[in-house]
């Protein structure tokens, strides 16, 4: 096997002779995440009254509702005017999904996508084949000390959809070689022959679902497996907790960073080495956090996500609501020298919400950071809502030895927080089962909402 070192001059070789393109892309979007401020700003400006203008050149659905705004193309040279067009919800995606398809759009440059659905129906959207996202991968990466050529592990939903999709991938990265774990059927055989092409491998970097990955951690600890450490574990796709990061870097002895992203839109953020908030990556996609009326929010206050991309031309996403909450972080500039504006962790989407019959509405956001004061009392845990409004609070026992009392009080306190209109149980459990690699703090039954599997049970 070529060394490290070797593996990436072949690595830049075969960039720069057959890929030059990425090469390219890849030293730009470096020098971009050292911009300051004022030409950031100018960069995401331009870059979002480019794609303005181009959706209403080239669809139905923006050229229409654009218009029926009173917004003209000529308005676009006020920086401000992009402020004013209207948010595009999921409902305008699934009902308008054609006329948002634009033009360019073709067979060799078009790829369908179908996000996983756990917020209600799944939402079909295509991405543009030439908005290379491996590019903003491989930046993410670089932040973490994990060079491009190095060899990776990766546990997705279909990560091994079908073996010559994996062969044509590794004969097209040689040297690099990646092992992988299909999120959907994570079980004790297909894990440990995951195991087993890590060890052959030795991966410098894992990345996936953070239910996922956990799950894959607790079969480590169950087994007693041994595992070459990782250089870098990146997860996404749901809120971690910080105890969950400990247990992880500790289970797999490598750190753990979260990164966000979406099937909308790939790559929106992520943490730099400091693991101190997420970095918007703000030369390709432009993130607005909005409240309740469609206002901007300052530094550190809760809103709504809604996103930019400035790279789909096939089916252009503009001030697109995703569903997901989150606030700026508070402070200036990075240390790590990045300059992109930042993201406190995101911390659930506008769905997660418990519903009770006196119409008491409790948000899922901060359920998400009960336990943050005690990191070390649970692992993982869950708030289920069943059909009757009753919640039962599911803990993983932490390393903590006050976990016991810690995890009655925080049920207490859930209690307080629902005026007692309902039985709130606590249940210590074993695990607590992923949804499609992804992890669900807030699962309700009220109202049709989607169930979650209920897992082995033993009381404190």
């Amino acid at each position: 096997m070529p060394s490290r070192s070797l593996r990436d001059r072949i690595f830049e070789a075969k960039l720069a002779l057959v890929r030059r393109s990425e090469l390219d892309e890849l030293r730009e979007l470096a020098r971009n995440e050292r911009l300051a401020p004022e030409p950031l700003r100018a960069l995401q400006q331009a870059r979002a009254a480019e794609i303005v203008r181009f959706a209403m050149a080239s669809t139905e659905y923006y050229r229409e509702r654009y218009a029926s705004a009173g917004v003209a193309s000529r308005d676009l040279a006020d920086p401000q005017a992009f402020q004013s067009l209207p948010v595009l919800e999921r409902a305008d995606v699934r009902e308008n999904f054609e006329r948002i398809r634009s033009t360019e759009g073709t067979p060799s440059n078009v790829q369908h996508a179908v996000t996983g659905g756990s917020t209600g129906e799944p939402l079909k959207v295509l991405r543009d084949a030439r908005a290379n996202h491996r590019t903003l991968g491989w930046r993410l990466y670089r932040w973490w000390g994990v060079s491009p050529a190095e060899n990776n592990a990766l546990i997705w939903r279909d990560a091994s959809a079908g073996p010559w999709k994996g062969l044509r991938h590794d004969a097209l990265w040689w040297p690099t070689r990646t092992v992988r774990l299909d999120a959907n059927q994570i079980d004790e055989k297909a894990t440990a022959a995951f195991l087993d092409g890590w060890e052959r491998i030795r991966p410098a970097l894992l990345t996936g679902y953070v239910g996922a990955v956990i799950e894959v951690a607790q079969f480590i600890q169950w087994s007693g497996r041994a595992i070459s450490p990782p250089k870098a574990v990146g997860v996404t796709s749901a809120p971690i907790t910080p105890g969950q990061k400990e247990y992880l870097g500790k289970i797999f002895g490598g750190p753990v960073y979260d990164h966000y992203q979406c099937i909308e839109s790939p790559m929106l953020a992520g943490e730099c080495a400091r693991s101190d908030g997420l970095h918007v990556f703000a030369d390709c996609r432009l993130i607005e956090i909005l409240d309740e009326h469609g206002r901007a929010v300052g530094p550190g206050e809760p809103g709504n996500i809604v996103i930019t991309d400035f790279r789909n031309r096939v089916f252009p996403l503009i001030r697109y609501r995703l569903g997901d909450k989150a606030r700026w972080k508070e402070g200036g500039v990075c240390p790590c020298g990045v300059t992109f504006p930042m993201l406190e962790p995101v911390r659930g989407r506008m769905t997660d919400v418990l519903r009770f019959p006196s119409g008491l509405v409790v948000p899922g956001e901060p359920m998400t950071a009960i336990f943050f004061a005690w990191p070390d009392a649970v692992r993982q845990f869950q708030v289920y809502q069943a059909a009757d409004y009753s919640l039962t609070l599911r803990c993983v026992r932490g390393s903590d030895p006050n976990a016991d009392a810690i995890m009655r009080d925080v049920a207490e306190r859930l209690r307080a927080t629902v005026q007692h209109e309902v039985p709130v149980r606590l249940e210590v459990v074993d695990a607590i089962r992923h949804d499609r690699g992804k992890q669900r703090i807030i699962v309700s039954e009220v109202s049709g909402a989607p169930a979650a599997r209920p897992p082995g049970v033993t009381e404190p």
